[in-house]
């Protein structure tokens, strides 16, 4: 089935549970998707059921630049996201 599509994911923030939307196109694009905006993945790089990415992700103190690492299982995905308060896992669900 492969990485790419839209899923809802739950990381655990400084500022809370944050629940946005990962979308990964089949062209080697994509976007992470809050109620704060969207920011469109940067260094995007997929191989079969894993990706890594950056986003420059708007929060309450300003932009921050974010690392990603993702492993999709099915409709299941997990991966770890560093920031500059250091490196937290999260999980997440297909939508489509």
């Amino acid at each position: 089935m492969g990485i790419a599509g839209t899923w809802k994911l739950t990381l655990e923030t400084p500022f809370g549970v944050q629940t946005p939307s990962l979308r990964i196109d089949a062209d080697g694009t994509g976007a992470l998707i809050s109620a704060i905006g969207e920011a469109p993945l940067g260094d995007l790089k997929v191989t079969d059921d894993t990706a890594e990415f950056t986003a420059n992700v708007p929060t309450p103190m300003g932009n921050f630049s974010i690392g990603f690492s993702v492993k999709a299982s099915g409709d299941a995905l997990a991966g770890t996201f560093t920031s500059p308060l250091g490196a937290t896992d999260f999980s997440g669900l297909r939508e489509a």
